[in-house]
């Protein structure tokens, strides 16, 4: 059984990751995926006997809702991914380490497809990473538990941003209208910008009011049943009582709250899913007093980070070395070298973890085989190399923060 433990007397026990952020760049069809890694690290400050090390990746998606005069329920719950890493294998003995800082790097390729962290009153996705350094018995575990938050972005090629949404129409031969949007995707936080022009066809006609709405709609499915559930999250309304002569055009501004929890942005699952729709009501005066209106309605994309945000980027051409798969030893040998900045050996599994994987002695002193480290997949470049082949290789020239020349590159044993 493993019992929770956050402040224990002689050790610290933690997960670290490069980012608690996961970001997805395209949609579904067109996102290569990205890479978790990070780190499980265990500082013990008196030597302390552990059974067993190992780490837990997590994504799942439930959801659950009563409805009916019988409040009947529905409920279900689906694994998203899993994976589990087993950094010191279980044993009958237990593992003896010695004081010191004892690190353990893990990395996971995550596939494009993966649902957006979600958080409804009826249903949820969510991703976690639990840790757990089982101990002998009468000993308490020591475990950490960290959330990761999943979501995506549009590329910067995608149709959606390039968009801009417009309805024109004519209503019941009084009035010809165009109710217009600078784009189709906003972030929470944003203004979202919204144009009329009407141009009377009818005589004497007035424009009471304008309405803006943006409504949220959520579907869930529990196995061959769903609900849509709709609900307002921003209305804005504009009393006018104007006459229209002629062209005439008025812009409302919507702001959505930043960070609101009430907002949810668009997200597709199997079992939850998040769209938002901006609603229109124009209230009309016409000749005999009578009041009409004029609705209208339009789909938006709400998005966790403006399409404005430099995110989509990608890094610099020297720095595509960062996100490269790497050799311990040869990373090492290179920061001795001073090809690579000092800075880098903190990406290094550290000695001490490195004998925790291979010589620490059991209860009776017994040795244990080597567990087979990953193996070197850098690849040496003859020529200058494209973007995509440097962020897959050993970077091998000095780091100067510039690119190198062509020919100290591409011709063997040549001095620049």
């Amino acid at each position: 059984m493993v019992h929770p433990m956050h402040l224990v007397q002689g050790s610290d026990f933690a997960i670290n990751v490069e980012s608690p952020e996961i970001v997805l760049h395209g949609s579904i069809e067109e996102s290569a995926g990205v890479i978790l890694r990070g780190s499980v690290v265990l500082n013990c400050t008196e030597t302390t006997k552990i059974r067993s090390i190992s780490l837990k990746f997590q994504g799942k998606a439930k959801v659950h809702w009563s409805e009916g005069s019988h409040q009947h329920h529905y409920k279900e719950e689906k694994v998203i991914i899993e994976h589990d890493w087993h950094f010191l294998q279980p044993t009958r003995k237990s593992y003896h380490l010695s004081e010191g800082h004892y690190k353990w790097d893990f990395e996971l390729p995550l596939p494009g497809d993966l649902p957006e962290t979600v958080d409804h009153q009826m249903g949820s996705v969510y991703y976690t990473l639990k840790a757990v350094a089982e101990r002998p018995t009468f000993s308490l575990n020591y475990t950490d538990k960290k959330k990761l938050t999943v979501t995506r972005v549009l590329l910067p090629s995608s149709l959606e941003l390039t968009q801009s949404v417009a309805i024109s129409n004519v209503w019941t031969d009084k009035l010809s209208y165009d109710i217009s949007l600078p784009g189709k995707v906003f972030s929470t936080g944003a203004t979202i910008p919204i144009t009329f022009e009407f141009v009377p066809i009818a005589e004497d006609l007035k424009v009471r009011s304008i309405t803006c709405s943006l409504k949220e709609y959520t579907t869930l499915s529990s196995e061959d049943h769903k609900r849509t559930e709709g609900k307002v999250l921003r209305t804005i309304k504009d009393n006018l009582s104007v006459s229209l002569d002629g062209l005439w055009t008025k812009t409302e501004n919507l702001v959505l709250d930043h960070g609101s929890p009430h907002i949810l942005t668009d997200s597709h699952s199997e079992l939850i899913r998040i769209k938002h729709k901006l609603k229109f009501t124009v209230a009309l005066v016409n000749a005999d007093g009578h009041i009409s209106e004029l609705r209208a309605a339009v789909a938006i994309i709400l998005a966790p980070i403006s399409p404005d945000e430099d995110i989509n980027w990608l890094p610099a051409y020297e720095d595509a070395w960062k996100s490269a798969p790497y050799d311990p030893s040869t990373l090492e040998e290179m920061v001795d070298r001073g090809q690579l900045p000092p800075s880098v050996a903190y990406t290094l599994p550290n000695a001490a973890a490195s004998q925790a994987h291979t010589s620490i002695a059991s209860e009776d002193s017994e040795e244990l085989g080597d567990l087979p480290s990953l193996p070197w997949q850098g690849i040496d470049l003859s020529r200058v190399p494209s973007y995509t082949t440097a962020i897959h290789s050993r970077r091998l020239y000095s780091f100067s923060g510039s690119l190198p020349t062509y020919d100290s590159v591409s011709v063997p044993g040549s001095r620049s």
